[in-house]
């Protein structure tokens, strides 16, 4: 999920019950479970001492602390859980929940859990605020519950002192630069893991699944009814991994790959953001802007050209500051992402090409949202400083693959920006975290299987730039049960979204609420 910026922290993509019984109808969907009906899960997982499995949630309603801006209902609270599931008697941590309970109460499904990716994202503030409601039949019938994952948002956040070794605007080239960001990264990645504390290696994803079933076994459900927007998806994955006997109905949606590794999601990335480019250029000359090239081709050309001019001899901005190719690649990359929009993109690539780059300033405002009427919270701004290392903090441990070394660091840099002189470098550098991190890693890249779990709904658009169709297609396989529902469009997140579709949301919420898949591949119109 290429979201790149000024720095080159680890972008995303380095890397996702019932009162009554409900008839399972359709292709071998998945009942909604009761207390007392599930069966199974991964014999090897130790019981939890009743502590942790027997706690009630003291809700009370939801404080600024988790949003200004709560919706009528919305109510809060706290379940604990271990840091380490191996030595369960050993130091805890809190996990912020949210809930917001079933508006057709008398025929409530249970709890349907919530995660909006990331990782580095909390969803309790989702489900508390309405950003998240779910589709209209399944917010009738069941708990939507949030909650924020360990070490991140208001459970327990990993930290990271000011000042320690500054990360560097651009990519190395050379021996003693990379040298220097490799004892720099590493440095900064021991100050956080000296701050905050036992956590920190324990940020793994089959921690996160398992920190989930303590909360479904909390509430009260038999099974996990869930949701899962990107990185949440791959939670839900180590769910079915670990408990494939307690999986009922779940959504992931914007799928991430399990089996591809830290490299391999990383040249995913440059590959879906060149396309995109390429799509960009095929746009231009489609609407007959021609003030960047005649043809797709000529477009093309000319941008890979000025970012290895760039790379030789940088433009200056109106302060002094350098221009460079990682700086191209990175307004590139925002807009591959929907940070900036690709038309005042085309007007700041014309200026640039003549020398000013002032207009890259506007694309900046824009993409902070520069000029909104609202300021951020005290508690947006910890959260947002809290994802970029929180992020780290997760897919190092979850995945092995990152270079160890200066040498091999440079080695692999030089072969992506091979792949694509436009954003291959910088995505590369981007592993710098993850090679430098002093936790070693406990997962592996490998596919899940979930023998033995409900079938569960996968959803992609045909066009995601964050999570490409392609992941959802290859776990579709993988797994022994599912189905995928493909929405035509553009975007990053199809069910509930934004722009709503009427075919997807019924989909989906037919699945959620009567266990009915729509095929093994189903097809939605943008």
């Amino acid at each position: 999920m290429p979201i790149p910026r000024r720095s080159m922290a680890l972008s995303a993509g380095l890397l996702a019950v019932t009162t009554m019984v409900v008839t399972v109808c359709g292709a071998g969907g998945a009942a909604a479970s009761r207390p007392g009906d599930a069966k199974g899960g991964n014999t090897s997982v130790p019981v939890l001492p009743a502590r942790f499995t027997q706690q009630k949630v003291q809700w009370t309603a939801c404080g600024t602390d988790v949003t200004p801006k709560a919706v009528p209902g919305a109510q809060c609270g706290w379940v604990k859980v271990p840091v380490d599931y191996a030595a369960p008697d050993g130091k805890t941590v809190t996990l912020r929940v949210s809930r917001v309970q079933a508006k057709d109460h008398s025929r409530r499904l249970g709890s349907l859990f919530f995660n909006p990716g990331g990782p580095g994202a909390g969803g309790a503030a989702d489900v508390a605020n309405g950003n998240w409601q779910a589709g209209e039949r399944a917010r009738a019938r069941y708990d939507l519950v949030g909650f924020d994952p360990r070490g991140i948002a208001g459970s327990g956040q990993i930290k990271c002192p000011d000042g320690v070794a500054e990360e560097p605007e651009d990519p190395p080239r050379t021996a003693s630069q990379a040298e220097k960001v490799f004892a720099d990264a590493t440095r900064r990645a021991r100050a956080c893991q000296k701050a905050s504390g036992a956590v920190l290696a324990h940020m793994d994803s089959v921690s996160v699944a398992r920190d989930l079933d303590v909360l479904r076994t909390v509430l009260g459900d038999a099974k996990l009814n869930y949701t899962g927007v990107s990185y949440g998806t791959f939670i839900g994955q180590q769910y079915m991994k670990v408990f494939p006997g307690k999986v009922g109905r779940m959504v992931l949606d914007g799928v991430v790959n399990p089996a591809a590794d830290l490299r391999q999601v990383a040249r995913l990335d440059v590959k879906t953001s060149d396309d995109a480019v390429r799509r960009y250029a095929h746009d231009l000359v489609a609407r007959g802007d021609d003030r960047l090239g005649a043809t797709t081709g000529e477009i093309l050309r000319r941008l890979t050209t000025f970012a290895r001019e760039l790379d030789r001899k940088p433009l200056h901005g109106a302060g002094g500051e350098e221009f460079t190719d990682a700086d191209l690649s990175m307004y590139l990359g925002m807009a591959v992402s929907g940070e900036v929009s690709w038309k005042r993109l085309t007007t700041a690539l014309v200026a640039a090409l003549r020398g000013d780059v002032t207009a890259f300033d506007r694309l900046d405002a824009e993409a902070s949202g520069e000029g909104g009427d609202e300021e951020p919270t005290p508690q947006e701004e910890q959260t947002e400083e809290n994802e970029s290392m929180s992020m780290s903090a997760v897919l190092c441990l979850d995945s092995p693959s990152a270079p160890r070394t200066p040498e091999k660091m440079l080695a692999t840099a030089d072969a992506f920006a091979k792949q694509s002189p436009l954003f291959g470098r910088s995505y590369a550098w981007q592993m710098i975290d993850c090679a430098t991190w002093p936790v070693a890693p406990t997962g592996a890249a490998e596919p899940v299987r979930a023998t033995g779990a409900a079938p569960v709904l996968l959803v992609s658009y045909t066009d995601d730039q964050l999570t490409p169709l392609a992941n959802a297609r290859a776990v579709h396989r993988q797994l022994d049960q599912s189905s995928l529902l493909v929405r035509k469009g553009q975007g990053h997140a199809a069910y509930a979204s934004e722009r709503p579709s009427t075919c997807t949301d019924r989909a989906v919420d037919r699945y959620l609420v009567g266990g009915k898949l729509p095929g093994e591949i189903a097809h939605c119109a943008g």
